[in-house]
Order: structure tokens, then sequence, then C-alpha cells
């Protein structure tokens, strides 16, 4: 077969162009007017290409052709004389209209001139397809439904029965029923208990300068740069101009209240004049083991025991001894010492706030020996005491200057009725006396004259202190001979200690909280350190919690709470074997507790996060 667009003849080709002149012939004796085949059979070159020759079998070729040549017959033999029609100008257009009237006459075909072999190629496959495609769309028209497997026919029958049944039960009518009775449940609104917030103004935008009205030189080669001292002078003068430092004292309370609501902690002031400051009582810690787990199962929150108690990141957190109130004391971010009265009911709470500092309160405590007395240091450099009775501030030490830059203290400890000893962020160690503050101090140099962070001291042997350092070591001293600044004994961490205390009865245990997420249990016999036990604990806070800092139960040499990560949150108790003893969780705690203090004597545990809410488990 010849492709389709080949000039050569074939002989079928041939043969039915004789058939179609013979056939020409007959239609114009019998006819008066002759009609012609050349506008609609002769196809110029250019619509010869314009579209392929469509690939047909040889069968479908034949049957074509002998279609084509009765269709062309039909049409010949017509009696009826249309009307003459425009020339079309694409082959498919003069196919359909050959199909659809009769061919038109003219006058001026006397001489018939008849497509070549080529032409006739291009013709036939054309005239085939008007005809497949008549066959195909009467076939559709009255072709039979498809018919369905035994399988959809099942699938379908199964639908039908289910539809009907679930009908038959109006269990659709009864479902818009009980939508349309059953009440919308509310939205659980937050709790706002505590103090007021207090909507800060925005800050105003530093409006632009160019470089000229700066002095600057376009590069800035020629400027000469602050050194360090200068730099670190004005990081200082900035932080004393948008926070000073409060006064030394002594003073009212009142003077450092600076929150809304003063009537009101006035009149709680007068409340706590009154009271009984002294602790007391039998202690619900002093149980044998299974005993104080009880107690702790127990121990619930409810929605009136969480409240807002400083504005900002809780550092430390105390519970007082007195058994008239359940009294929590809070450290906070800029310098507030918060008091909560858990069971007070007014516009705050019972939850109050002043700035005796104006840095964050890292160490807070209850004079073991008065405890009408608070004493607070501060990274501002100073020690302070709040007598609760008096309602009088003072200031007990101060490290440095005020305006002194990155220079602080950051922990205290109690190492007898008079004398406190305070760590210092240029590696000292500081006794001082707290009857007189003009007193000289007693400084120890320790750690190589790296920041001490944590301070704790024996319980029972107070010239055996423990201090941990920025480099990441436990080391215990001997404050009657310190030489050369040499420790009795180390343990190494290796990475930052946040949280160092002494078991509260014996002494022989240390517990340390570490960022490599290990709380360890290290023996001390006043000679050397040993870890005796490693917890696996997550303490990666991050930069925007407080660190953990795990705590003894009072009186209890086998029992630690910490704060944790996981979710839902939590509280832990931990044995120092490295079992879970228990868990705090409930509805109402929702967030991070990094810092938790019980109560000395009463089933009372206070959790703080850093948005300054304090959560009470009673």
């Amino acid at each position: 077969m010849p492709r389709v667009g080949s000039s050569a003849p074939t002989k079928r080709s041939k043969r039915l162009l004789e058939d179609i002149s013979n056939t020409v012939e007959v239609s114009r004796t019998t006819s008066m007017k002759k009609p012609s085949l050349k506008k609609n059979l002769m196809l110029s070159e250019d619509e010869e290409t314009s579209e392929p020759m469509s690939k047909r079998s040889r069968t479908e070729r034949t049957s074509s052709r002998s279609k084509k040549k009765v269709d062309i017959k039909k049409e010949e033999l017509s009696d009826e004389e249309p009307e003459v029609k425009p020339t079309r100008r694409t082959k498919r257009a003069a196919i359909l209209k050959m199909k659809e009237e009769p061919v038109s006459d003219d006058d001026d075909d006397e001489e018939e001139e008849y497509a070549t072999g080529d032409e006739e190629e291009d013709v036939k496959p054309q005239a085939k397809d008007i005809k497949v495609k008549e066959s195909e769309s009467e076939e559709e028209e009255d072709a039979p439904p498809v018919k369905l497997s035994d399988y959809e026919l099942m699938v379908q029958k199964n639908i039908e029965e289910r539809q009907k049944f679930l009908a038959s039960l109006k269990i659709f009518e009864a479902k818009g029923e009980l939508e349309e009775l059953a009440p919308q449940p509310a939205a659980k609104k937050a709790t706002s208990r505590g103090i007021a917030r207090i909507k800060e103004p925005p800050q105003p935008t530093e409006r632009r300068r160019s470089l000229r009205q700066q002095k600057m030189t376009p590069d800035g080669a020629d400027l000469p740069l602050p050194s360090e001292r200068e730099i670190a002078k004005g990081l200082a003068e900035s932080a004393v101009e948008s926070n000073p430092r409060p006064p030394p004292g002594p003073g009212p309370m009142m003077d450092y209240y600076k929150a809304p609501g003063r009537e009101e902690f006035e009149e709680f002031m007068k409340e706590l004049h009154s009271i009984n400051m002294e602790g007391g009582g039998e202690s619900v810690w002093s149980q044998e083991g299974p005993g104080v787990i009880k107690t702790l199962k127990k121990m619930k929150i409810t929605e009136s025991r969480v409240a807002k108690v400083v504005p900002n990141r809780t550092f430390s957190v105390q519970i007082h001894p007195t058994l008239d109130k359940t009294l929590v004391m809070i450290g906070g971010k800029y310098g507030e010492l918060g008091l909560w009265d858990v069971h007070r009911e007014d516009s705050s709470n019972g939850a109050y706030y002043f700035n005796p500092h104006s840095r964050p309160i890292n160490c807070l405590t209850v004079d073991p020996w008065n405890y009408q007395n608070i004493y607070t240091t501060s990274y501002d450099g100073s020690l302070r005491k709040t007598d609760l009775t008096s309602g009088i501030v003072q200031q007990v030490y101060s490290y440095v200057e005020e305006e002194a830059y990155n220079v602080y203290t950051s922990w205290h400890a109690h190492r007898d009725e008079n004398t406190v000893l305070v760590g210092g962020s240029l590696g000292e160690l500081i006794q001082v006396d707290v009857r007189d503050s003009n007193s000289k101090p007693v400084e120890y140099k320790v750690h190589n004259g790296k920041t001490v962070k944590l301070v704790a001291v024996h319980p029972t042997q107070n010239h055996y202190v423990a201090t941990s350092s920025r480099d990441g070591c436990v080391s215990l001293w001997d404050l009657r001979k310190i030489q050369k600044n040499k420790a009795v004994a180390e343990c190494p961490h290796g990475r930052n200690v946040s949280g160092l205390e002494f078991s509260p009865v014996t002494g022989n245990t240390l517990i340390s909280t570490c960022s490599d997420n290990y709380l360890r249990f290290i023996s001390c016999d006043l000679s050397t350190l040993k870890v005796q036990k490693k917890i696996h604990h997550n303490n990666q806070t991050g930069r925007w919690l407080t660190t953990f800092k795990a705590r003894f139960l009072p009186g209890r040499e086998d029992l630690i709470v910490v704060g944790s990560m996981m979710q839902p949150r939590r509280i832990e108790v931990w044995w120092n074997d490295g079992q879970l003893a228990h868990e705090f969780k409930g509805d109402e705690f929702a967030s991070v507790a990094s810092i938790n203090a019980f109560h000395p004597t009463r089933a009372v545990l206070a959790g703080c996060n850093s948005s300054g809410r304090v959560h009470v488990f009673m």
C-alpha cells in the first residue's frame, strides 16, 4: 500500500476512477442538468496536506469504497435541483457537504476534470470516516445499558437493603432530633486569678538618621571603636536607667510596693502582723515510706489553687512554715518578692508583690532561727532581709556598686543564726554577719575565680560547704582551712550544675541537677564525693524556662522532688534508688513547673512556671 501523499496512482484507484466516470455518464443522460463532482471532489494540494489520512485496515477501505460509490450514485441520480452553494475551503467541510446535500449543478462544468490518484486516496478515507461516525452514533443511541458483573450486582443489592433497613428504623430522623435537643458545650475560659495584668505602653520607635547626622563616614573606618570598659559602662547605665536598684533601707514595705491594690495589700500586712509565724506540729513527712506516698497521692489541685503571683518569670519559691495561713513566697525576674495567701478572697485572690530588688531573685529562704525574716539574694548584687511582722526591708550586704556591669551575687545559705554565705560572680564565697551590715565580710577564694553559682551548708557540720561553678564541678570546702584554692573533694559533672542541696537530716548525700540530663545522688563522708546513683532526666529547659532544681522532701533522705518536661505536665517525686515514686498531675496543671517547694510539716506543694503562675497541690 503506498504511503499517504504518494504521487503514483494505484490500480485500485484507477479502477475506482473508471467506475465513477461511467456513473457520471449515466447520470448525464438521465438528468436535464448534470451535477458536478468537481467542487466537492477536487482538492487542492494545500487541503490535501492540511489533514493526514486516517490509517484503516484493508477490509474497512474496501467497504468504504463500495459505500461511497453507492452514495455518489444516489446523489447524482436525484431529480432535485438544490441551490448552488459556495465552494468549501476545507476538505472535511467539502466531504460533509457532499453527504448532506446533492451536488450542485454548474454550467461551467462542461469539461470534466477528475482528481488524480493521490486525491482519490485522500477523499475515500474521509468519506469512510463519515460513515463510520454515523454508524457509531447510531450504535450508541440503540446500544443496551452496560451489564454489571455478579459481584457489582451483589454490592448494589446489599447497599439497597441496608438503606431500606436504616430507613425503617428511622435512625436519621432520630439523629436530627437529638442534635437539635442536645445543648452545645460552652468553651472553658482560662482562669485569671491572681494579680492584675498591667498593659505596658508601646515602645517608641527610634527615628532613622543618615550617616551625616550621625557624624559617620560612609565606610565608618575613621570612627574609633569604644573599649570594652565603655561598652560595659553603657550597658550598666542603660540597665540602671530602665530599672534602678531600690534604696537599701531600712524602710517600710509599702515604699517598695508598685503594683495595683495598695489598700488591700495594707490590710493583708495587718493580718501578717497578727498571725503566729512559728510552725511546729507533727510533720506528715516523718512517716514511713508507704505512708508518705499515700499522703502524696491524696494531694490534689483545683482551679482556686492556681494564681499569677508575679508578672514575669519565677526564679525561686518557698512555703512559709506558719500553720495559720498557706503562704507561698515567690522570687521574680525584676526583683519582685511575691506573697500569696492561697485561701484569701479579694480582687487579687490574695496575691501581692513588691520590689526589694531590681534584678532576678535567684535565691529565697526563710531564716531557720527566726521565721519572720525572709532573705533574698538577687543578681543586682545585694542580699536583703524582709521582716514580715514589722514590714521592714533592709539591705544586709552589697557585693558591688550599682553601676558595675556583669558582676552579681547568685546564691546564699545560712551557716548559723548570725552568718550567711553568699556566692559571687568573681569566684568569692563571702561570709556575711547579718547583725551588722557595716561589718567587713570574710571572703574565700574558690573555683579559681569562676562564678560561684550554688552554695549548700552541711546540716550538722556547718564549716563544710558544697559549691558549684561554671566549670561543671561540685566541690567540698572546709572553711577552717581553705588554702591555695584547694577543695577537700571534687565531683566533676562536665556540664553546668543548676541545682545542689544536702540531705536535710544527716548531710550524707548531695543531690545535684545537671544540664547533661542526669540527677546525681552523691555520697559525702566529709573527705570524698562519690556518685552513688545517676537518674536519667530531661533537664533541657531551654532559654525561656527557669532551670530545674531537684530538692529533698522536708526531713527526708530518700525522696526528692523535681520538675518535668514530659506531657501531660507533671511534677515528679523520685526515690534515691532511681525509682519513680509519684507524679503530681491535674486538669488545672498545664505548664512546666521548673521550681517546687513543700511545706515543712503540712501536705502542701507549690510548683511555679516561667510566667509567674503558681500551682498548689494540697
